[in-house]
């Protein structure tokens, strides 16, 4: 199963200074955001985990990787290849400042592979399953969803 959404963000800076060190530093920028989980900037591999509450299974984390590139009118991700495992998600897109703001444009692409049943209840269950995560995905990834007149504060 497969969720791919275009997301776009503002986030809040108390100065023009501040908000160009978030834009350098995407892994506490993206900290602000509680769909995000531990963030890590290595090199210039930013790497995590989405995460969303799913009824039935709890909370489930979609860890991904991206290629950080900062540039003179903003950042870019880049979205690497996901680690094996059952679920992964891809993060890519820009980042610019707007004044005291660093606002996003990204695509977010999550993937869950939940096996197959063999009997008519596990072909069920796993409708009711892929159906539960698509809900819980979507109301996390709208969340996250804000565009520039909506920043988020600290």
């Amino acid at each position: 199963m497969e969720l791919e959404r275009e997301i776009a963000f503002c986030l809040e800076a108390a100065s023009p200074e501040e908000a160009r060190e978030l834009l350098a530093q995407p892994d506490r920028a993206l900290a602000r955001l509680e769909a995000f989980e531990d963030l890590k900037l290595q090199g210039d591999v930013l790497q995590g985990a989405l995460a969303a509450t799913v009824a039935l299974l709890g909370k489930v984390r979609f860890p991904f990787r991206s290629r950080f590139a900062p540039g003179e009118a903003g950042a870019r991700l880049e979205a690497l290849a996901p680690e094996a495992g059952e679920l992964s998600a891809r993060l890519s897109g820009r980042s610019w400042l707007e004044g005291s703001r660093v606002c996003y444009d990204a695509r977010v692409r999550l993937c869950a592979r939940l096996p197959e049943g063999e009997k008519w209840g596990g072909r069920a269950f796993r409708k009711m399953a892929e159906a539960a995560f698509a809900r819980a995905l979507e109301r996390t990834l709208a969340s996250t969803d804000r565009r520039a007149d909506a920043g988020l504060l600290d």
